[in-house]
């Protein structure tokens, strides 16, 4: 049987989603055509805008733009800000595709203030309101870390950059929260606000930008006049279809899903803490993901872990996704002061809200056998 523990990271499409996929793709053309099959097509695609709306919490105004996934969507933002600008303000713990363009930004000449977080990862919002400037020109934190599950407090954050920077637009990567929080666009106080599809249970290759009334941004792919000419090229008409089905299961299930999220992963923590000694859980001091466990296990490698754990049909990550095939150390648990040896000893967990409590006890038990397995070998 195989353990899929690895939710941060890819939330398999249902069941019901893959038989939508298969009606849609032999019904649907572009939406840019004047047929029939096209006009269905658009049709399905404003559908599924409205069901992201929903999701969201954003009011008819704002902008929903759909692109090739987070990552897109997020360099649109930066992109954009970036342009004419001298200062922009981020945290070290955000994601390589945050990190990236900034990097790139730097390197054409724009200061780059970087903020550190609090040994539990938690960007904090004093810290962001030092790192201010009447130049700054966009400030970008995370929702919650896609590593550790640390929530940080957007709307405390977006609300302070209002009155000390009023002129920055402020981003927010909420790849992570939406299908495991409930929050609105508008309680986040944020001007733009980006999504993956596949953390939702869409397709792998669709994300959303949601973009406030009154705030402007530049296109990052031009060419046609798709999605109000921000994002020129045919649409992903199946991706956003599934992006919206998957925004619609979520809404039905509401707050009962993060409990069912949390029962298993708490149970997991408890199980795991109580059974193998050199354990500890990182950034439990801070609000966390209701599925989220990032584990510190003493004398393991996380990699050697990860490979006994896959033998055993029981999928983890000792990082993102993005990251993991890379030897360097997180750097999410670098920014947080955490050892070199902490940082390489340490594996996430993160759960879905279709599995149980018996589920995270029988893993952790696995987790603990192997845990034994190995350091015997090693000793």
């Amino acid at each position: 049987m195989i353990f899929d523990l690895d939710a941060n990271a890819t939330y398999a499409p249902s069941e019901s989603l893959q038989v939508l996929i298969q009606r849609a793709w032999t019904r649907l053309g572009n939406p840019s055509s004047l047929h029939r099959g096209g006009q269905r097509a658009k049709a399905a695609v404003e559908e599924a805008r409205e069901s992201v709306r929903a999701l969201v919490g954003a009011g008819p105004k704002e902008q929903i733009v759909f692109t090739s996934g987070a990552t897109e969507a997020i360099n649109m933002v930066i992109a954009s800000a970036a342009r004419g600008a001298t200062h922009l303000v981020s945290s070290t713990i955000e994601h390589p595709c945050v990190l990236e363009p900034l990097r790139i930004a730097a390197q054409d000449g724009v200061e780059v203030s970087l903020v550190a977080p609090t040994p539990d990862g938690q960007v904090q919002v004093d810290s962001v309101v030092a790192a201010l400037a009447e130049k700054t020109a966009l400030v970008s934190i995370m929702a919650a870390n896609n590593e550790t599950g640390v929530v940080n407090d957007i709307a405390v954050i977006a609300s302070a950059v209002r009155r000390v920077a009023p002129r920055a637009l402020v981003h927010t990567d909420a790849a992570q929260v939406y299908g495991k929080l409930c929050v609105t666009f508008a309680q986040l106080g944020v001007d733009c606000l980006t999504l993956s599809g596949h953390k939702l249970g869409a397709l792998t290759g669709i994300g959303a930008l949601v973009i406030r009334d009154g705030a402007h941004l530049t296109p990052f792919i031009r060419g046609g006049p798709q999605e109000a000419k921000l994002r020129g090229g045919t649409e992903n008409v199946l991706g956003i279809i599934s992006l919206g089905a998957a925004a619609l299961a979520i809404l039905e299930e509401g707050a009962e899903r993060s409990w069912a999220m949390q029962a298993v992963r708490d149970t997991f923590e408890r199980e795991l803490l109580s059974s193998l000694p050199g354990c500890q859980v990182n950034g439990t001091a801070a609000a966390r993901l209701p599925n989220t466990s990032n584990v510190f296990i003493s004398g393991v490698r996380a990699d050697d872990l990860l490979v006994a754990l896959d033998l055993e049909g029981i999928y983890v990550s000792s990082g993102a996704a993005c990251s993991s095939g890379k030897p360097e150390p997180s750097h999410v648990l670098s920014a947080m002061g955490q050892s070199e040896e902490r940082v390489r000893s340490s594996v996430r967990f993160s759960f879905r809200a279709d599995q149980t409590p018996e589920r995270g006890v029988s893993v952790a038990r696995k987790v603990a056998q192997n845990v034994l397995r190995i350091r015997e070998q090693m000793s």
